[in-house]
């Protein structure tokens, strides 16, 4: 057997064959019938084959042409016939296949231009000009979203965030649990290359000034602190500046650019959490390859507004805030449905908020609570912020510190959130890149700014009811003691994902030793808010110990060439006919391996995709959405999806790379542990190797899977 995807397609399987060539489904169809002729040799492209092989090939195409004729039903009414030759015209496998394509009557509104249209915009050089209106709708998918429960704007355009270049979003009102909704997916979209710009509206002064105030603080962050790639910009539309003095504004709209297509949903949905996600919100979504009419007048219609917006300030957020205010005392306090999500205390949590009160009763001011990465550790600490206040009697004043903007972006969304549905609306500071205020109810700062000789003596000015430090394993010790020597606070307490640090500090002894809960994985499978998992094992044949580890990883070139062995993936067929799935994740170790196996896979009768970050990944947001919605089996990934995917129903998840990170592993698995309608559970197919970190891994596994882990042997195909 060949490890070329195509030699390894078993006879049984071939449609025609001749003595040189043989014919198989595409399993990736361009239409019903879609067909690859292919040479029995492995020859890169057409000019490479012999005189010999190129009439073998050209006289099978014709008896697929009869064999199709007289099979399909409806009749083709026309066919593409065609080939690619080389990188640079798309070929993605280096053997000559010639695709043999039925076409139908009706199956696109003007054929015009046949092959042509394989090169953007060159399709049709007949058909009328890009303005006229038979054009307008040809490429376009378009869809009607009608929100809650089967059809929520959010689930469209989250997972189309992912590897956007250009996201446009303009809302006339804006509340606090919209925000909260595209926090975490809109700032995982900042630390890549991109461009986001939001614009909102002060008509009727409806759009809450704590969310217009948030946005002002998303933007100084995103522009002060390294992390982000991306760019930010936030602007205001103030209704009595408008040239055309219009008498309403409600306009509601997304645009959506990656490297491949234009999406846009124009419709009834505002910036809040009922119009993205709870509520029963009409919106019409059209999806494009190519510039059509109707993106093209969006993007001039959101120009021409942008550039009379006012950019989004300090002093702008605070003087909306103090007409909003007296417009409401002098017309209307409008009626708002917004309330924040604050979710119940899972049962773990209600067992963790038992123990740090008795921490605290007994005297202690330090505690550390180790949390598995997805569990709720942030959620956890405000619960007990509430606590305290509620002892207290007041609002406590909190401080959060940590090491990363996003890390204080998302307590800041938990912590207004639960605080401010107990003791009222609060007011929040930070103290982070051009940010230095420690003055407020909620601070959230850098811990790497406050341990500058400037923020420790500003922080021993400062009183706080309760600090909470998040991450604590990913900062050195020295760093968070000097920090923590000029509180003068009720109570600290200390967040993690586990007690020991890489280098093996003991992170427990910062806090005294006082590990006041341990939440596992395996907690969460426990109350039932994660899925069980079955973990299969299977012996790698791939020898790690003799592929070069420098800094911490694999050599990847000599990596890529090992794990691409014909005898491995067949491994990995047998498992995952005999550990069956809808949805799949296959974590990949590069580009080329991603290509290679979603190549392999669709070889093999399975629909799939490679999505990385770069040139010659799929469409990031299409193969999402594939996925989501069952149109797709499996997804290749690189280096993504670690956080952040929101799919509930992958109930298969494939390690076909050595993880050198146990975090980012477990990071990885729980992409499928979570918990889905008629989801029973998870099934982890993993590559065992002879190299340390797998024993590792193992052990720390096995310790959470019980009795649902098992063993395989190399799988072998009949």
């Amino acid at each position: 057997m060949s490890n070329n995807i195509f030699l390894d397609v078993p006879s049984e399987k071939w449609l025609l064959s001749n003595d040189l060539a043989f014919a198989v489904y595409d399993t990736f169809p361009v239409s019903p019938g879609h067909v690859l002729v292919l040479t029995k040799r492995l020859i890169p492209t057409w000019f490479d084959a012999s005189p010999e092989e190129q009439v073998a090939l050209m006289s099978l195409v014709n008896e697929v042409k009869q064999y199709l004729d007289s099979e399909l039903e409806p009749k083709p009414g026309g066919y593409n016939v065609g080939f690619n030759a080389g990188e640079a015209a798309g070929q993605t496998v280096m053997h000559v296949h010639i695709h043999v394509i039925p076409r139908y009557n009706g199956d696109m509104p003007d054929p015009r231009g046949g092959v042509r249209h394989v090169i953007p915009n060159k399709g049709n050089y007949l058909a009328p000009s890009a303005n006229s209106i038979a054009t307008s709708n040809s490429s376009a998918d378009v869809q009607l979203i009608t929100g809650h429960p089967h059809s929520r704007l959010w689930d469209q355009i989250s997972n189309r965030l992912f590897g956007a270049r250009l996201v446009d979003v303009l809302a006339s009102f804006v509340q606090n649990s919209g925000l909260d909704v595209i926090e975490s997916r809109l700032f995982q979209l900042l630390q890549q290359q991109s461009t986001v710009r939001i614009m909102v509206s002060d008509y009727l002064s409806i759009s809450d000034p704590g969310a217009i105030q948030r946005l002002c603080d998303w933007q100084d962050i995103v522009l002060s602190e390294e992390e982000y790639h991306g760019e930010l910009f936030v602007r205001l539309v103030e209704i009595d500046k408008l040239p055309s003095q219009p008498q309403s504004f409600h306009p509601k709209s997304w645009r959506i650019i990656d490297g491949k297509q234009s999406f846009i949903a124009v419709g009834s949905s505002n910036l809040s959490r009922p119009a993205l996600v709870t509520g029963v919100e009409w919106n019409l979504t059209s999806t494009a390859s190519q510039d059509l009419p109707a993106h093209a007048a969006f993007e001039s219609e959101f120009d021409s507004l942008w550039n009379v917006a006012t950019p989004l300030t300090a002093e702008v957020a605070a003087a909306y805030a103090a007409r909003a205010e007296q417009y409401r005392k002098e017309h209307f306090e409008p009626e708002i449905h917004d309330s924040r999500c604050v979710p119940e205390p899972r049962p773990w949590q209600v067992l963790a908020l038992r123990s740090l009160a008795q921490f605290r009763a007994a005297g202690y001011r330090k505690a550390l609570v180790a949390v598995a990465t997805g569990m709720g550790k942030t959620w956890l600490a405000a619960f007990d912020a509430r606590q305290v206040g509620e002892q207290l009697q007041r609002r406590p004043r909190v401080l959060v510190i940590a090491h990363r903007s996003h890390i204080l972006l998302q307590a800041e969304s938990a912590f207004s959130s639960v605080l401010d549905k107990t003791f009222g609306t609060g007011t929040t500071s930070w103290y982070i890149g051009q940010r230095s205020d420690l003055t407020q109810s909620l601070v959230l700062a850098s811990v790497q700014k406050l341990a500058r000789p400037e923020g420790l003596a500003r922080l021993a000015s400062e009183q706080f009811d309760y600090v909470v430090i998040d991450e604590v394993h990913h900062a050195h010790a020295p760093t968070y003691r000097r920090v923590m020597a000029q509180l003068e606070t009720c109570f600290i307490l200390g967040l993690t994902a586990t007690p020991e640090r890489g280098d093996g500090i003991d992170v427990a002894t910062i806090f005294d030793d006082n590990l006041a809960y341990q939440a596992t994985i395996g907690d969460g499978i426990a109350e039932e808010s994660l899925v069980p998992f079955h973990y299969v094992g299977i012996r790698d044949t791939v020898d790690f110990e003799q592929i070069p580890w420098r800094n911490g990883r694999f050599q990847l070139e000599e990596l890529e060439r090992r794990v691409e062995q014909s005898e491995r993936m067949q491994s990995l067929w047998q498992a995952m006919q005999e550990h069956t799935g809808e949805r799949t994740i296959l974590f990949c170790c590069s580009r080329r391996h991603a290509l290679f196996t979603r190549d392999w896979l669709r070889a093999n009768g399975v629909s799939a995709a490679a999505v990385f970050s770069g040139e010659g990944s799929d469409s990031q947001s299409d193969s999402l959405e594939a996925l989501r919605v069952g149109q797709l089996e499996a997804l290749c990934a690189v280096d993504m999806f670690n956080e952040g995917l929101d799919i509930p129903d992958v109930d298969r998840v494939v390690f076909l790379r050595p993880t050198e990170s146990k975090v980012i592993f477990l990071q990885q698995l729980g992409r499928g542990l979570r918990a889905a309608a008629g989801k029973m559970r998870l099934r982890v197919i993993d590559f065992v190797g002879n190299h340390r970190m797998f024993a590792q891994r193992l052990v720390h596994l096995l310790s959470l899977a019980g009795k649902e882990a098992s063993w395989g042997r190399p799988a072998k195909m009949a």
